[in-house]
């Protein structure tokens, strides 16, 4: 006989009321989806792939005037993952000079593979790009930070 039974005819045995048994049930609930998280969380253990929810973007500087947080859930990964190679051709070609001046060339970077090891849970490294680079503008430090978790 299941706990779910056991609870069902102590109520009808007049043994627990009726708000009792829901406690009762809703506990046992909250048990199995316990251990359902924690079995995922050996199998991921096990296998070495982890189930990320968020792609996360900080962008901020040291005194206040750049403050952005952006937090993509993994679920629309896939819809980028399919436009993430044709977003580089809309960065300006003025931008992309000057970061290729410093030493960053985008078309060496497979978005694609990214995003699918991602989705997948096999990205080693949660942590995907963390940029410093100084705003002589503003005078202050910029700091980029894309991950997932």
């Amino acid at each position: 006989m299941s706990e779910q039974q056991r609870i069902l005819e102590m109520i009808e045995k007049g043994q627990i009321t009726a708000a009792e048994g829901m406690e009762l049930l809703e506990a046992l609930k909250h048990t199995r989806e316990s251990d359902t998280v924690k079995a995922n969380d050996i199998q991921s253990l096990s296998t070495g792939k982890r189930k990320y929810k968020y792609l996360r973007i900080k962008v901020s500087s040291d005194n206040k005037t750049v403050n952005v947080n952006v937090n993509v859930p993994i679920r629309l990964l896939t819809t980028i993952g399919e436009i993430a190679d044709k977003m580089t051709a809309v960065i300006p070609a003025d931008a992309r000079k000057e970061m290729e001046a410093k030493g960053i060339d985008l078309t060496q970077i497979d978005f694609a593979k990214i995003i699918d090891e991602v989705i997948n849970g096999t990205l080693e490294e949660p942590d995907i790009v963390d940029v410093e680079a100084w705003d002589e503008t503003h005078n202050a430090m910029i700091k980029v930070k894309i991950y997932v978790d």
